[in-house]
């Protein structure tokens, strides 16, 4: 299987989906049980040259239609003081205008006709607001699964780190061991060497004692 994945990637071309490509190793890192495995190193160094981090809000913005971002437009001027006070502004000039006008209003009291707008503005206005809510919602997922894939990815380099830095102590043990053995051999020898100096003065003192005697 991770064979026929490797020349695969080995034979993908510079011009093919980046995006699709880095998905695909991020589902295979996912399936495995061992990220420090041989086929999950391989899929780690492949994985590594790619950014995962994306501007999600951006992306969404470019591909959805005109009236998906009108409804956000909507639904972020509904919900503010702006709109509010705005429209109960309209509410009161509506009101004095037609108490004005006395029996020549358009909109006599009690203002059936303002009545009527303002239920079909509630009844227009809370679909829109369920459409923001929505695309909020699809926004709000896009943004996990990219959070998810930077924690992978960094999960996946954490943990090869961690291989690195084991196989680094690994050596470095290795090494003491050499060096400790390098001393004690030399030490040894230099003992045996002091040893020697010491018998060879002992048979010279022995030798030059004799000859005085004699």
């Amino acid at each position: 299987m991770y064979n026929d994945l490797l020349l695969d990637r080995l034979a993908v071309t510079p011009n093919a989906d980046t995006e699709g490509r880095i998905q695909e190793l991020i589902d295979e890192i996912e399936a495995l049980d061992n990220l420090l495995s041989p086929e999950a190193q391989q899929l780690i160094r492949d994985l590594r040259g790619h950014t995962v981090t994306d501007d999600v809000y951006e992306e969404i913005d470019e591909k959805d239609s005109f009236g998906a971002r009108m409804a956000d437009w909507i639904a972020g001027f509904a919900g503010s003081w702006k709109f509010i006070l705005s429209f109960m502004f309209m509410m009161v000039v509506w009101m004095a205008f037609n108490l004005t006008l006395g029996p020549r209003a358009f909109d006599p009291f009690p203002f059936i006709l303002l009545n009527l707008a303002l239920s079909t503005l509630a009844g227009l206005q809370a679909p829109v607001i369920l459409m923001a809510q929505n695309r909020q919602s699809k926004k709000d997922r896009a943004v996990a699964q990219n959070d998810f894939q930077v924690n992978l990815k960094n999960e996946v380099e954490i943990v090869d780190l961690h291989r690195k830095l084991d196989t680094l102590a690994d050596a470095l043990a290795t090494q003491t061991k050499l060096v400790n053995a390098l001393v004690a051999a030399r030490r040894h020898e230099l003992s045996a060497t002091v040893r020697a100096i010491e018998t060879a003065r002992e048979d010279s003192n022995g030798n030059n004692g004799h000859k005085n005697g004699v």
